[in-house]
């Protein structure tokens, strides 16, 4: 996947968190998550609070991700 990264006012810029991923969290607006910038290699870990267990892909929903 990949997203645009979007500036939001003067001074920040974010990258957008697709719904489909966030609904499947429970995670609401305003909620806070815990972040860790990796300077050194790129990479940012976003760590949302609660454990919440994803469903896996079953073979029909597979089926109609490829149909989109």
């Amino acid at each position: 996947m990949s997203q645009k990264i979007v500036r939001i006012g003067r001074s920040s810029l974010a990258v957008i968190i697709p719904a489909d991923f966030i609904h499947a969290l429970g995670v609401k607006a305003g909620e806070r998550v815990s972040v860790q910038t990796h300077p050194d290699n790129g990479k940012v870990l976003i760590q949302f609070s609660g454990a919440i267990q994803l469903a896996l892909p079953t073979s029909k929903n597979l089926k109609k991700s490829h149909a989109k």
